[in-house]
């Protein structure tokens, strides 16, 4: 049997509990809805921008006078998100003859610039965009300057990663309330602004159904001297998600709603009573070691693997490394099925039942039914 694949239930579940962050009574048929209307957008995308079928001569005069009609974007911190076609959002400048700086994660600058490269060309524009990746140790150095030259810089706030990556995010970041469960945020942006004190104007695009750009600028002032980092890193993602609820179809970081969950926090999680681990250890070993072939295991909780490598348990709302099992492992276990631990040996092998039969012991998810 394969042991290494998570099962489509369990992605959709995974995809709908993220959902469920921003739209708490979402149904299935909700998630499938949006999923179409999305694919209708991509559709759009491919369109328009790759196979150069819609309006471009109007697309670029549209988004020149975005730009030239309001000059407060031609300079300062302008952050943005992953929504539309976000990639195209430098070139903009470009179009106008600015030459902005974008910043984000190494891994958002691999999976960003070839596509806003390749949309450049498509649109003929001349230029360059300086590209600072967060993972650098200069990059905050070269965000000032390009501040102190009067020139614009892009951040996509819906990254919220930084040292550490999103482990830190979730155990040291802001708590921030949403519909359906709180979050946490990196406050780094924040206490930027803060202590430089220059403007910021968040900057949208999405696309319209007729295959022409809505452009979006948001002033998030005023900012006072005693606003802080905490209150500036709140209204930057006010203005995030209230973008998002309006037209979540065209939003692309849902992953930042299963990564940046604060209960995934270590300070969430508590202290494990080590004692009762060492004893259900000790049980489970003995099992399987003396009576593998008269001890019975059984589910006690609806535990599912999710996308992510996460082990779920619903009934609790508590989330674990998956630590490579799959959900369709699982159903071996499920709908009242009670193998014996020789039994999961036989199809598992004991060294997969060692570690993932175990664990679930551990975590209290599984029992253990000794016959005499």
């Amino acid at each position: 049997m394969k042991t290494d694949e998570t099962g489509d239930a369990g992605r959709d579940r995974w995809n709908l509990w993220k959902l469920q962050a921003l739209f708490p009574d979402a149904t299935p048929a909700f998630l499938a809805g949006l999923r179409g209307r999305a694919a209708e957008i991509a559709d759009l995308e491919e369109a328009v921008l790759r196979r150069g079928e819609g309006d471009l001569e109007a697309l670029v005069r549209e988004a020149r006078a975005f730009i030239d009609t309001r000059p407060e974007l031609q300079s300062g911190l302008i952050p943005t998100m992953h929504m539309g076609p976000y990639a195209l959002l430098p070139a903009i400048f470009l179009m106008s003859g600015i030459t902005p700086a974008v910043v984000l994660d190494r891994a958002a600058l691999d999976r960003i610039r070839p596509t806003a490269d390749a949309q450049r060309r498509r649109l003929a524009l001349d230029g360059n965009v300086e590209w600072i990746a967060t993972d650098g140790d200069t990059f905050v150095t070269r965000m000032l300057r390009a501040l102190r030259n009067g020139r614009p810089v892009l951040v996509y706030l819906d990254g919220n990663r930084g040292a550490g990556g999103m482990e830190a995010t979730r155990d040291h970041g802001l708590p921030f309330g949403l519909p359906g469960r709180t979050i946490r945020l990196r406050t780094g942006l924040g206490r930027l602004i803060d202590r430089i004190g220059c403007p910021v104007h968040c900057v949208n695009v999405r696309w319209k159904r007729d295959g022409r750009l809505e452009w979006r600028a948001v002033d998030i002032g005023p900012l006072e001297a005693e606003t802080g980092a905490v209150e500036i890193t709140r209204r930057l993602y006010d203005w995030l998600f209230g973008e998002v609820l309006e037209t979540p179809e065209q939003w692309s970081f849902w992953e930042m709603l299963g990564e940046a969950s604060d209960c995934f926090a270590r300070d969430r999680l508590g202290d494990p009573d080590r004692e009762r681990l060492r004893d259900r250890s000790a049980a489970f070993t003995r099992a399987l070691e003396t009576g593998a072939a008269t001890t019975r295991v059984a589910l006690k909780k609806t535990v599912e693997v999710w996308e992510g490598d996460l082990l779920v348990d619903l009934a609790g709302q508590n989330f674990y490394s998956a630590e490579g099992m799959s959900d369709a492992s699982l159903d071996l276990l499920r709908w009242g099925r009670e193998p014996t631990l020789q039994a999961m040996i036989a199809d598992c092998g004991e060294r997969w039942v060692r570690r993932h039969l175990l664990r679930l012991h551990l975590l209290d998810l599984l029992d253990l039914k000794v016959s005499s």
